[in-house]
Order: structure tokens, then sequence, then C-alpha cells
């Protein structure tokens, strides 16, 4: 038991002291990342900046793809997105930001469809589309005009 949990305590230090990698420095082959001149697929938190030296993006791959919590920043410094993924695909909660800080658009995921309830947002905080998923298919939806009146749903 002693010995299971040194290899484990070991491995935990070993990812979780893993430095961050630019993510532009990864290639892409077969939807998957991997680090120049390796044939094995990226693990490992990664990163992107914009041109001035500021956070664009952070993440972590597992196995080439995008695995856990990943944040995306405005050119402000302000949070754009937050979204969680599992094996490349959207698994979670899902949020983006207007470029003010307000909520634009909160919604959870389950192996990359939609599984729960759903919110748009406009620039001012005004709640506009509530929806309602059940493994990717839309089964309620309710809709407010600009006055936060409930209308009738525009059909996409």
């Amino acid at each position: 038991m002693k010995q299971t949990l040194l290899i484990i305590t070991a491995l935990m230090l070993v990812v979780g002291c893993s430095k961050p990698i630019d993510v532009d420095k990864l290639v892409e082959r077969g939807g998957l990342l991997y680090e120049v001149n390796s044939d094995k697929p990226y693990s490992g938190p990664v990163f992107s900046l914009y041109e001035n030296g500021q956070m664009s993006e952070e993440g972590t791959l597992k196995n080439g793809k995008a695995d856990g919590k990943a944040t995306e920043w405005n050119k402000n410094g302000q949070k754009s997105l937050e979204a969680t993924f599992k094996d490349g695909e959207l698994d979670g909660r899902e949020t983006h930001w207007y470029v003010n800080g307000q909520k634009s658009y909160e919604g959870t995921y389950k192996d990359g469809e939609k599984d729960g309830k759903t919110v748009y947002w406009d620039e001012n905080g005004q709640k506009r589309i509530e929806e309602t998923y059940k493994d990717g298919y839309r089964i309620s939806e309710e809709c407010w005009d600009e006055d936060g009146n409930e209308m009738d749903c525009p059909r996409w």
C-alpha cells in the first residue's frame, strides 16, 4: 500500500510540475497535437499568447486532445471563454463573455453534446433565450424580447 502511494505521489508531482508549452510550438497530425520530432501525442499544460505577451488561452492536453479546463481571454485581459473538455470533447460547463465582461452564453455538455440548460444573454445582461437539452436534442425553450417580455422563439 505504501509503495502504491509513493508511485502515485511521484506521478502527480511529475504531471503537476510539467512546464506549460506554447500550443503554437506543437504540430497537428491526424487531429492530435504532438511536440516537434515526437511520435507520442502531447500531454500536459499548454498556453498561447497575444503579440504583446499577454495570455490568450491556456488549458491542458491529454494524449494530444483537450482535456480539463480551458480558458481564453480577450486582448483587453477580460475572460472570454471557459470550458471543460474530456478526451477532446466538451464535457461540463462552457461559458462565454462579451468584451465588456457581461456573460453571453452558458451551457452544459456531455460527451460533446448539449445536455442540460443553456442560456443566452444580450450584451446589456438581458436574458434572451433559455433552452434545455437532453443528449444533444433540444426539449424545451423560452425566449424574451429586448424589454424582457416572454415571446415566441424564432425558428432559426
